[in-house]
């Protein structure tokens, strides 16, 4: 039942893995516990693919044919337009989410083999010795 209840509360929350993905401990050797299931950034990924489809596909309704003597012509296209771009932002919510879960399994993934450590920026190009360089 709790299982279910949780596999529910994935599929209707909208960037599940903002909430349901734990990155490694920096602090502990190995990265202590985590999540290296990547299921949950996948999952927010076909989430993302599909509500993109499908926000295109209502950005892209255009106005209805009516005759002219129809009485029964109802213009939709504001609505869907408008339902549209709700999807398209609701997919880069769910875009961002895979992008950070993804990120998180695999420093995870790396820290419980032991891999390098936290990840560094590079170092950047340090112009105080620019001048000197012929």
């Amino acid at each position: 039942m709790r299982r279910s209840l949780v596999l529910l509360l994935l599929l209707l929350c909208p960037g599940c893995s903002f909430w349901a993905v734990r990155g490694p401990a920096p602090d502990v050797p190995g990265g202590g516990v985590c999540t290296t299931s990547a299921a949950v950034p996948v999952i927010d990924g076909v989430f993302a693919a599909g509500l993109a489809g499908l926000g295109v596909a209502a950005l892209a309704e255009g106005k209805p044919a009516c005759s002219s003597g129809s009485w029964v012509c109802l213009d939709y296209s504001g609505a869907a337009q408008g339902a549209g771009a709700a999807l398209i932002a609701l997919a880069a919510v769910e875009t961002a989410a895979a992008v950070y879960g993804g990120s998180k399994v695999a420093r995870c993934r790396e820290a419980h083999q032991g891999g390098v450590g936290p990840v560094q920026a590079a170092p950047g190009l340090d112009l105080r010795y620019a001048a000197s360089v012929r």
